[in-house]
C-alpha cells in the first residue's frame, strides 16, 4: 500500500506582500505605458533609419610634373597639415629648364632693347633722310631754273651779237664801194695833177679821202672779226649753259628719285616699331616660359593641399611618377568636410524637410549622439545613379520601395576627437519640430 502524497497549502498572503505585488504591477504598467508613449512619440514625431554612413571630402593628391621620387615625407595614416611636404621629385632636369628659360629671357630682353633703339634711330634717320632729300631736290630745282634763265639770257645775247655782226657785215659792201670810188678818184686826180690840170692840194684831198675810206673799211672788217669772235664765244657759252642745264636737270631727276626713296623709306620706322613690339612680345613669352619652368621646379616638392590623414599611398622611393596620377589620398577631418548621408524610404520622405534637426549616432562611437540638421535632398533615388538603373517598362516589373539620399550636416564646432571619419555607419533620427536652419528650397 503506497503512502498518499500530500501537497501543502500555502499560507494566506500577508498585507505587505500584496502591496508589493501591486506596486510591481503598477511599475510594469507605467513602464509599458512609457514604452508605448516613447514608441508613439518616435513613430509620430521622428523619422529614423540605420541606412546611413559618414561621407567626407577625400582629396586625391597627384603631381603636376613627372619625375623620379627621391624622397618621401608621408606614410599611410600620418596626420599632415596643409602645406606639409609629401614627396620630392628629382629637381635637376627642371632646374636645367629654369636655367635655359632664364638665358632665353635675357637674350629676348637684349633683343628687345636693341629693337627699341633701332626703332628710335630709324625713325630719326629716315626723317632726316627725307628732309635732306627734299632740300637737295629744292636746290636742284633752283639750279635748273637758274640754268634755264642763263641759257635764255645767253641766247638773247647771242642773238643780239649775231644781229650786230650782220649789221657790220652789211656795211662792208658799202664801205668797200666807198674805198673803190675813193681809189678811182685818187688815181684820176693823180693823172690830172701830173698834167697840171688840178692843184696838188686837190690831189692830196683825194688821197686823204681814199685813205680814210680804206681805214674805215679796215676798221669795219676788224669790228666784224671781233663780232664774229664774240658770236662764237656766245655760242660756246650757250652750249656750256645748256650742258649745265642738262646736268642740273639730271641732278633734279636724281634728287626727285632720292625723295621718292626717302618717302618710301618712311615705312621703315613702322616696320622697326613693329619689330620692337614683336621683340617685346617675345620677352613676355620668354617671361611666361621662365615662370612656367620655375613653377615646374617648385612642383617637384609635392605638398599637402589640405590637412588630414594620409591614406592609400602607392608610390615608393625611386619610382617614376607620371603627371596627374594620384599616388595618395588625404582624408580631412574638419567638421565642415564630413557629413552623413542617410537613405530614407519613399514613405519616410513625406516627413523629412530641409532644415529639420537631426540626432546622429555613429556606430564607432557608442554611447554618444551628435546634433545635426538636414542640409539637402538628392535629386534622385540611388537606383537611377547605379550602373544598371532599373527599367520599369520591362515585362518583369517588380515594385520595390526606393530610398532617397539625404545629406545631414553636424552642428558641432569640430570633429569629436577626430573620430568621425568617412565610411562609418550611423543611425539618424530626424525630429519633426521647428526647422533649425533656413533653406532656400524646401523638399
Amino acid at each position: 500500500m503506497s503512502e498518499a502524497t500530500h501537497t501543502p497549502t500555502p499560507p494566506p498572503a500577508t498585507p505587505r506582500r500584496s502591496w508589493l505585488r501591486h506596486l510591481v504591477a503598477l511599475l510594469l504598467l507605467i513602464a509599458a505605458g512609457g514604452g508605448l508613449a516613447w514608441m508613439w512619440y518616435h513613430s509620430h514625431w521622428q523619422v529614423t533609419t540605420d541606412n546611413a554612413y559618414v561621407v567626407g571630402n577625400i582629396t586625391p593628391v597627384s603631381s603636376e610634373v613627372g619625375g623620379t621620387v627621391v624622397a618621401l615625407y608621408a606614410d599611410d595614416n600620418m596626420v599632415v597639415a596643409a602645406g606639409d611636404p609629401l614627396a620630392q621629385l628629382d629637381p635637376v632636369p627642371y632646374q636645367l629648364q629654369v636655367d635655359q628659360a632664364q638665358a632665353d629671357l635675357r637674350q629676348a630682353r637684349a633683343e628687345a632693347v636693341a629693337a627699341e633703339v633701332n626703332a628710335r634711330f630709324v625713325k630719326g634717320d629716315r626723317t632726316n633722310l627725307l628732309l635732306g632729300a627734299t632740300a637737295r631736290k629744292d636746290e636742284a630745282d633752283q639750279a635748273v631754273r637758274a640754268a634755264a634763265v642763263e641759257v635764255e639770257s645767253r641766247e638773247r645775247t647771242h642773238q643780239k651779237e649775231e644781229e650786230a655782226l650782220n649789221a657790220l657785215k652789211a656795211r662792208i659792201p658799202g664801205q668797200e664801194a666807198l674805198v673803190k670810188n675813193a681809189d678811182e678818184y685818187r688815181l684820176r686826180f693823180d693823172r690830172l695833177a701830173a698834167t697840171g690840170a688840178i692843184s696838188g692840194q686837190e690831189r692830196d684831198n683825194r688821197e686823204a679821202t681814199y685813205r680814210e675810206a680804206a681805214a674805215k673799211l679796215q676798221s669795219l672788217k676788224s669790228d666784224v672779226a671781233s663780232a664774229e669772235r664774240g658770236v662764237q664765244v656766245s655760242e660756246r657759252q650757250i652750249q656750256e649753259a645748256k650742258v649745265r642745264l642738262e646736268q642740273f636737270r639730271r641732278a633734279l631727276a636724281f634728287a626727285g628719285a632720292t625723295v621718292g626713296q626717302a618717302e618710301a623709306s618712311q615705312l621703315q620706322p613702322d616696320v622697326a616699331v613693329a619689330n620692337a613690339k614683336a621683340a617685346t612680345d617675345r620677352v613676355a613669352l620668354a617671361e611666361a616660359k621662365f615662370r612656367q619652368a620655375q613653377l615646374q621646379l617648385s612642383n617637384c616638392l609635392i605638398r599637402a593641399p589640405q590637412g588630414g590623414i594620409v591614406s592609400r599611398r602607392t608610390i615608393q622611393l625611386g619610382q617614376t611618377l607620371t603627371p596627374r596620377t594620384a599616388f595618395l589620398s588625404i582624408v580631412p577631418l574638419d567638421i565642415e568636410d564630413v557629413w552623413v548621408v542617410a537613405n530614407f524610404t519613399e514613405d519616410q520622405m513625406a516627413r523629412v524637410r530641409v532644415g529639420l534637426p537631426v540626432k546622429v549616432a555613429v556606430d564607432a562611437i557608442p554611447g554618444r549622439t551628435f546634433e545635426g540638421w538636414v542640409e539637402s535632398v538628392s535629386g534622385g533615388t540611388g537606383t537611377v545613379f547605379s550602373v544598371f538603373p532599373a527599367d520599369n517598362a520591362t515585362g518583369n516589373f517588380t515594385r520595390v520601395v526606393q530610398r532617397l539620399p539625404v545629406r545631414i550636416r553636424f552642428n558641432g564646432p569640430q570633429n569629436y576627437e577626430t573620430r568621425i571619419r568617412p565610411g562609418m555607419s550611423a543611425h539618424v533620427w530626424v525630429e519633426e519640430t521647428a526647422p533649425v536652419r533656413k533653406a532656400g528650397d524646401a523638399w
